[in-house]
C-alpha cells in the first residue's frame, strides 16, 4: 500500500463528530417523516455494485459486509435481489439505529414471506473488536467510507488499520469492492494493491460527463481480490 501522489486536505468529513451529528439528524427525520436520508454517492453507484455482483455470478448466500453502511440502503437493495447473508457496520451508533429502523420498516411494508433480517452493528474500522475479526466474509463493500476516512491527517495510519482489517475478515479469494470520488483507479491501486490484495477489474460506469474536452465519471469503482497466502 502507498500514499504517494495523494494530496487531499483534511476535512470535517473525516471526523466522527461530523457523522454523529449528521446521522442524529437523519434518524430524527426518519422517525418523524419516514425519510431515510441521503444515499451516499447516489443510487447510480449502488446500481453499479449490484450489477457487478450479479454479473460476476456472486452466490446469493455469500457473506457480504458493508463497511460504513450509513442508512443501509445498498444492503436493502441486495436483500431485494435475494442476497441472504448481509452485514453492515458503521462507527456511528445513530447510523446503525437508522439502518435498523429503515430495514424493519421496509420489511413490514413489503410483508414478503421469507424476507431476511440484515445484521447492523457499531464498529470502528480503525479499532475493531477482536470478536468481529474472527468473522469471515466473501465480499466487502465500501461506498465512500475510505473517502471520508482519508480526509484526515491520520490518513496513513487509517489506511494501515483498514487493510489490516481486510486481511483478517476476507475469506480466501474474497473480494473487496471500493467506490471513491476522491481517488483515481491508479491511486486506489497504490493504496490497496500490494501484499494482501490484487486488482481484479474496474466496475464500469453507466454514465459519464464531459469537462474541458475530457470524459469523466462521478465515482471510480474497483474490485480487488485477497491474494492466496
Amino acid at each position: 500500500m502507498s500514499e504517494k501522489n495523494v494530496d487531499i486536505a483534511p476535512s470535517q468529513l473525516g471526523t466522527k463528530d461530523f457523522w454523529d451529528n449528521r446521522y442524529e439528524m437523519e434518524l430524527a427525520n426518519f422517525e418523524e417523516h419516514g425519510d431515510e436520508g441521503e444515499i451516499w454517492f447516489g443510487t447510480a453507484a449502488e446500481n453499479r455494485i449490484i450489477k457487478y455482483l450479479i454479473d460476476s455470478k456472486t452466490a446469493k448466500n455469500s457473506e457480504i459486509l458493508d463497511l460504513g453502511c450509513g442508512n443501509g440502503s445498498v444492503l436493502r437493495k441486495l436483500r431485494s435481489k435475494r442476497f441472504s447473508r448481509l452485514t453492515g457496520v458503521d462507527y456511528c451508533q445513530k447510523a446503525v439505529d437508522l439502518s435498523n429502523a429503515a430495514s424493519k420498516a421496509e420489511k413490514e411494508e413489503d410483508n414478503e414471506e421469507g424476507m431476511i433480517d440484515i445484521e447492523f452493528e457499531q464498529l470502528d474500522i480503525t479499532a475493531p473488536r477482536p470478536d468481529f475479526l474472527s468473522l469471515q466474509f466473501d465480499v466487502v463493500l465500501d461506498k465512500g467510507t475510505w473517502d471520508a476516512m482519508s480526509l484526515s491527517e491520520e490518513r496513513g495510519d487509517r489506511l494501515k488499520a483498514y487493510t489490516d482489517l481486510l486481511d483478517k475478515v476476507l475469506n480466501k479469494n474474497g473480494r473487496f469492492v471500493v467506490f471513491s470520488c476522491n481517488f483515481t483507479l491508479n491511486e486506489l491501486q497504490e493504496q490497496f494493491g500490494g501484499s494482501i490484495l490484487e486488482m481484479v477489474c474496474e466496475v464500469p460506469a453507466t454514465h459519464s460527463f464531459s469537462f474541458g474536452g475530457k470524459q469523466g465519471v462521478t465515482s471510480t469503482g474497483v474490485v480487488f481480490r485477497k491474494k492466496a497466502s
